[in-house]
């Protein structure tokens, strides 16, 4: 009798803890809710400024814009696919010196994968995210740079990191700061003016330096379909 008396007043407290857990915990009081978002169009603009290399030759910094399309691909992943423009600040050398300075407007066009840290959900309408992307950039020619340095066709790749906030299913507000990595080549004139101070060293490998080229940007996420 004693063990039929326990057994039931274990079930008892256990059922009512349970009974009590989910009372405590309602659902329209989580601060969690789900992202019922499988396509979205995303608007965004920023500011991107870059080092521009060793001696601030290539394309630094200036405003950035674009548009990109994001996929849910299953738990946590998306694929993201996008385009942006930039009108970037770049110093003309002449005789070895900066003489002027102009802007290049390059085209960055990219594809990658993105990770939710709260999975296909929000935390009081917040989620943070990271990934990384490559692609391409291309730059405009810029006739008044006689040097034979130029910035045309690059590949480039980089992680972003961010955060989004769900006012509702349909619209999100995106920050994030991405870092674009693209590489540098320097001509022959870069090591050899002004003839007793060159641009260069010549223990400089001209094909191989790599450039950081963080953006920061504000975005706009529309809900093309559930």
């Amino acid at each position: 009798m004693s063990n039929k008396f326990a057994t039931a007043s274990i079930a008892a407290l256990l059922i009512g803890g349970s009974l009590q857990a989910q009372v405590g915990h309602p659902p329209d009081r989580s601060p969690y809710r789900d992202i019922r978002v499988s396509h979205s169009l995303i608007l965004g603009g920023g500011y991107l400024r870059g080092s521009g290399g060793k001696i601030g030759a290539g394309p630094s910094e200036g405003p950035i814009a674009g548009l990109r399309y994001s996929i849910h691909l299953g738990g946590p992943f998306e694929a993201v696919i996008g385009a942006a423009g930039a009108s970037l600040l770049r110093p003309i050398y002449s005789n070895g010196i900066p003489s002027d300075t102009v802007r290049q407007e390059v085209l960055v066009a990219d594809a990658g994968l993105g990770f939710l840290l709260t999975g296909r959900k929000t935390w009081r309408g917040l989620a943070p995210y990271f990934g990384a992307t490559l692609g391409a950039a291309f730059g405009e020619s810029v006739p008044e740079d006689t040097t034979g340095f130029a910035f045309r066709r690059r590949f480039q790749f980089g992680p972003h990191v961010g955060v989004r906030w769900y006012p509702s299913q349909a619209l999100s507000v995106r920050l994030e700061l991405r870092d674009i990595l693209w590489r540098l080549v320097y001509p022959r004139s870069f090591f050899v003016n002004p003839p007793n101070d060159p641009l260069l060293d010549a223990s400089i490998d001209s094909q191989r330096e790599w450039t950081h080229n963080p953006a920061l940007t504000l975005s706009i996420g529309l809900r093309i379909r559930s």
